[in-house]
């Protein structure tokens, strides 16, 4: 479906009301790393297109609003060729959405896009925990800056299986960089977290993640190990030591998660929030106890909470967290910014194409990724606007 053109010949932008004056805007202040001028109008087309082309963003349905197979193939050295520095950009990125924002953690969130082939980049067959089974698909790490009201993502590593990583021929098709070398997901997600905290000079915030699929005491670890505080939901089976003695004379034994947070369940207290998906206030009981990990992790102070919602008799959220001394309700709230990202994630980062790319090649996949989060930003920045404006306008009458 082709695009329509504004007077000044720029594809109009078709998502509700976001302004493409701001849309161009915008884009050259996220482009102005881009050495050249042919590349910072051809990112500036790139995000345009990913904000008004209906359906999948590929790169002819892109390039069909500006000038078909020539400018098709512009694009696709632009993406899959080209030498930019796609980190430059999200820097630039992360910085402006942390002074407008004001975020109060980073959630990681993983990212599977289902494959056919073999021969995009870095994909295998492996089991999809939302799927419920195992596909041929890609992996990555997204981190978020994230508070109750709005998320956007600024940073993306790609999980590189064993098998891409010791394949030459492989690596050389996909031009995979040399440095390129870890494929256990808990390390991936960490460095996508220590990329923006060391390299970038963001404040330091709460790092958000879902750890039910991972090895949470491992993650804990490490993410301690690097100065960095969190919040991660593990789940019941997870063994901890109490630091307080429990009932039944456990003493010192290691316990399971839900053992642990269901002893103390009586000194709970009701905590509330908004559900992102719904706009519905809801609550939860909260309590929260002190804990740290078996051995390696052993003597590192951590603080274990716990949810129910409803008539659960069972907690239906477990939170391990190196912030020993924030309050249980505090911790829930930081939890339920993955809500948040889950719900920004499908209504606009999937609408702006964060999962077309149809290359193969490392780089291409980066630099699609890193367009798609400045089209995410501008819709959720454009939102933000929009409602300060109408908020204006009603003290305005009401004055």
């Amino acid at each position: 479906m082709e695009g329509t053109r504004d007077r000044e010949g720029r594809p109009d932008i078709a998502w509700g009301d976001v302004d493409d004056d701001f849309v161009t805007e915008f884009s050259k202040r996220m482009l102005t790393s881009l050495p050249r001028r042919d590349q910072r109008e051809r990112g500036e087309w790139y995000i345009s297109g990913l904000l008004s082309i209906p359906g999948r963003k590929s790169m002819r349905s892109i390039a069909s609003v500006i000038g078909g197979g020539a400018a098709e193939q512009r694009l696709h050295h632009f993406i899959s060729k080209s030498s930019w520095d796609w980190l430059a950009v999200r820097r630039a990125l992360a910085g402006h959405l942390d002074r407008t924002l004001l975020p109060h953690a980073w959630v990681v969130r993983p990212m599977y896009v289902v494959k056919t082939g073999e021969h995009t980049v870095g994909v295998e067959e492996s089991f999809v925990p939302q799927l419920g089974r195992v596909v041929n698909s890609q992996k990555s790490y997204g981190v978020w800056l994230a508070n109750e009201e709005q998320s956007a993502p600024i940073n993306w590593r790609l999980i590189l299986p064993t098998d891409w990583l010791q394949d030459k021929e492989r690596r050389k098709r996909a031009e995979i960089p040399e440095g390129e070398g870890e494929a256990e997901p808990g390390a991936v997600a960490l460095h996508a977290v220590l990329e923006p905290l060391r390299a970038w000079g963001l404040r330091c915030r709460p790092v958000v993640m879902d750890a039910r699929d991972h090895d949470a005491a491992l993650l804990a670890r490490n993410f301690a190990h690097k100065g960095v505080p969190f919040v991660l939901r593990i789940g019941g089976t997870t063994l901890l030591l109490p630091n307080e003695l429990l009932p039944t004379g456990h003493g010192e034994r290691l316990l399971q998660a839900q053992q642990v947070i269901e002893w103390v369940k009586k000194a709970s207290r009701q905590v509330g929030w908004v559900d992102p998906h719904s706009a519905i206030n809801r609550s939860a009981l909260v309590t929260g106890t002190k804990v740290t990990l078996p051995a390696p992790g052993r003597g590192l102070p951590l603080q274990l909470a716990g949810a129910w919602s409803g008539w659960e008799r069972q907690p239906g959220e477990l939170w391990l967290t190196n912030l020993t001394d924030a309050p249980p309700a505090v911790l829930l709230r930081l939890g339920r910014l993955t809500e948040r990202v889950e719900h920004d994630f499908a209504e606009i980062s999937t609408r702006v194409g964060v999962r077309d790319f149809e290359g193969r090649t490392f780089g291409g996949w980066h630099r699609h990724v890193t367009l798609s989060s400045v089209a995410h930003a501008i819709v959720t920045l454009s939102a933000a606007r929009q409602q300060g404006a109408r908020s204006e306008r009603s003290l305005i009458r009401s004055a």
